[in-house]
């Protein structure tokens, strides 16, 4: 699994403003733990900022219209395509789309090939590199940073969920996640909010 953020990059001046290494360890795991509460929360798949390895993911006849393969998730390049018949498809038979787009939500058969096939039980595999993008974007790593810095912060704080200020007469009611994390993580979100 990747992870959106270094935990230097949460230490450092600006941020929290760590300099030992007593920390790093857990804030290793709060960075991954937040990394994936990205993927969720965004309704993406693991890993879908920061893809790398190949995967296959299988659809069946309903997946399709026509000569249009709809993906349930984005795909940033294919490495093969292979029918509900088994057969392979070839890349020159196909095209992803949208077509301008850095990554793909679903796959068109030119017009020259004959359509998606189907056997009792067959389903089209497709392999390759799914997500959002090969390298974390900057709102998502700086995201990834404020949520893991703010995980750290309530484990500091025994997980309260308010703190007191005697001095200004007041409570203070920590929020469930920061908003400012909401707000750049929006844009890259594919499900309700």
């Amino acid at each position: 699994m990747a992870d959106y953020c270094t935990t230097a990059q949460i230490k450092d001046a600006g941020r929290l403003n760590i300099t030992g290494s007593a920390y790093d360890t857990a804030m290793g795991l709060i960075v991954t733990a937040a990394s994936r509460w990205i993927d969720r929360a965004t309704w993406q798949i693991d890993d879908a900022f920061a893809a790398s390895a190949t995967a296959s993911r299988y659809y069946v006849s309903g997946d399709s219209v026509g000569k249009r393969l709809w993906l349930d998730a984005p795909i940033i390049s294919v490495s093969t395509l292979t029918n509900g018949d088994a057969v392979a498809i070839g890349s020159g038979d196909y095209r992803l789309a949208p077509r301008n787009a850095s990554y793909y939500w679903f796959i068109d058969l030119k017009s020259t090939s004959t359509g998606w096939a189907f056997a009792t039980d067959g389903e089209i595999e497709v392999a390759g590199v799914w997500g959002f993008s090969t390298t974390v974007p900057d709102p998502i790593r700086e995201a990834t940073a404020m949520l893991a810095g703010w995980m750290f912060k309530r484990y500091q704080s025994a997980l309260q969920d308010n703190a007191a200020s005697p001095e200004f007469g007041s409570i203070i009611y920590g929020e469930s996640i920061p908003k400012q994390v909401m707000a750049l993580i929006l844009p890259y979100t594919r499900g309700p909010v």
